[in-house]
């Protein structure tokens, strides 16, 4: 049977530090930090936090920091709200995935750069080929001439 528990919690979590970090954290490195996913193990003892941030000039490791010595403020956070038993062990972890996908751009965009600026993707192949070139199949005729009835038992 699927379990649908640990998902729920996941989102219910993200949603509970996203909230903690903008509107209860009074603290200007936290500023600008956002919560992009919750992982929680099987058993529910540990959840890696992986987190973001934009228009923050602090660096990732003074964010970590932060966020750690924070991380008994967001466990009172979860302890309050409820949905838990046991209160999970919080790990920090940075989400790069913003950079990584601006590396992936910038490569995309060096590769269409080394096309013609004729390329257009929205041309039909079929206005290019002439019709002579299509093969005609006929079904009405029979092409398995050269297969011998006799041969048909070494296949058995």
């Amino acid at each position: 049977m699927k379990n649908y528990r640990i998902p729920r919690l996941q989102e219910e979590l993200k949603k509970i530090f996203n909230i903690t970090l903008s509107q209860k954290i009074n603290d200007p490195v936290l500023a600008w930090v956002n919560i992009t996913e919750v992982v929680i193990s099987k058993d529910l003892r540990y959840a890696k936090l992986y987190f973001t941030h934009y228009n923050n000039p602090a660096s990732h490791e003074e964010i970590l920091q932060s966020l750690i010595k924070t991380s008994g403020f967001l466990k009172k956070q979860i302890a309050g709200a409820h949905i838990m038993r046991t209160i999970p062990e919080l790990s920090f972890y940075y989400d790069n995935t913003e950079e990584r996908a601006e590396k992936v751009e910038n490569i995309l965009a060096a590769v269409r750069d080394d096309y013609d600026e004729d390329y257009d993707p929205d041309i039909d192949i079929d206005d290019y080929l002439d019709d002579d070139e299509y093969y005609d199949y006929d079904d009405d005729e029979d092409d398995y001439d050269d297969f011998d009835e006799d041969d048909d038992d070494d296949f058995k």
